[in-house]
C-alpha cells in the first residue's frame, strides 16, 4: 500500500528539515505561537539532533520490512 510507503519518506523529509534548517523546523513546531521570537541556540540544536533521528527512524522503516507491500 502507497501510506505505508509515504511514512518513512515523510519521516526523512521532515527530518532533512531538521537538520539542514533547524530555524524553520523550529517554526513550525513552536515558532508560530509567538510574535516575534527568536529561537535558542540549544532549540536549533535540538531540532538538528531530532532531525538526526527522524532520518534514521525513516530509513529503518523503509529497509526493515515492518510494514507491508
Amino acid at each position: 500500500m502507497f501510506i505505508f510507503k509515504l511514512i518513512p519518506v515523510l519521516f526523512i523529509i521532515l527530518g532533512a528539515v531538521g537538520v539542514f534548517f533547524p530555524r524553520i523546523s523550529w517554526y513550525m513546531g513552536v515558532g508560530w505561537q509567538f510574535k516575534n521570537a527568536e529561537p535558542s541556540t540549544a532549540a536549533l540544536i535540538s531540532a538538528r539532533i531530532g532531525g538526526i533521528f527522524a532520518i534514521v527512524a525513516g530509513v529503518f522503516l523503509l529497509t526493515s520490512g515492518i510494514f507491508p507491500g
